[in-house]
């Protein structure tokens, strides 16, 4: 697909997810997205692997939500109650944020950084005063050095745990031993990538990608469109 196409259909599906809050909805949009995720062949056990590290916020807020929300109460403690109305509350938050993640680790696993890159430059481009090319180049940048910051901070913790700094029992020097290294990993790994640009001469002046649009691309747009204007159309009007 072409890539502009998919920003601007991942945008409106996360406007349609996050808006509703009608069960049926949210189960339409769940199938919608296991058939996508079957047709782009994207191996479903990495996929949800991806997903892991957003479990623990989802706990903590379906918890927090089941014991803040007042109604009817679940069970009868004597300190704190979880309340229907907040565990529903809870579900209906986890199954919006796994719908949203979703969507991006589909969008992102499909489409090359360049496409991405490129798709956010030329729709930055009529926007006057904007510079369409640095911020684009800056998205691509951002997108490259986040898992080399995840995979060095790994590293430093085998690192840590190989020289028993893990064992140490005050948490604040555990922490000092691990940030002030990987920051300093950081900052040198982004100015030698500072300096590969310059060296090769790197400009703003590039030649912009030529983007081509099939039928199949504004199907899949008009049928974006169509979902995310009868969501908001069930909204408006109450239904």
């Amino acid at each position: 697909m072409d890539g502009r196409i998919k920003l601007i259909c991942m945008i409106a599906f996360s406007i349609a997810v996050s808006v509703t809050d009608r069960i049926l909805n949210l189960g339409i949009f769940s199938l919608l997205f296991l058939m996508v995720l079957w047709t782009a062949k994207l191996p479903l056990k990495k996929f949800l692997s991806e997903l892991k590290y957003f479990l623990v916020l989802i706990l903590l807020v379906f918890l927090v939500q089941s014991f803040s929300i007042p109604g009817s109460p679940i069970t009868r403690w004597p300190l704190a109650n979880p309340t229907r109305e907040g565990v529903y509350s809870g579900i209906q938050f986890g199954w919006h944020l796994i719908l949203l993640i979703s969507l991006s680790l589909i969008v992102t696993a499909t489409t090359t950084l360049t496409t991405i890159k490129n798709a956010v430059e030329w729709f930055l481009r009529p926007i006057p005063f904007v510079p369409d090319t640095k911020v684009g180049t800056m998205i691509s940048l951002t997108f490259t050095l986040v898992p080399l910051v995840f995979d060095q901070a790994s590293e430093m913790l085998d690192a840590q745990k190989a020289r028993c700094i893990a064992g140490r029992k005050n948490p604040v020097s555990r922490i000092i031993f691990l940030v002030f290294p990987l920051l300093l990993q950081t900052f040198r790994r982004a100015d030698e990538m500072v300096y590969a640009m310059e060296s090769r001469c790197y400009s703003d002046q590039r030649t912009p990608m030529v983007f081509k649009t099939g039928p199949g691309d504004w199907i899949v747009l008009i049928f974006a469109g169509l979902v995310c204007g009868m969501i908001l159309l069930q909204i408006s009007l109450g239904f």
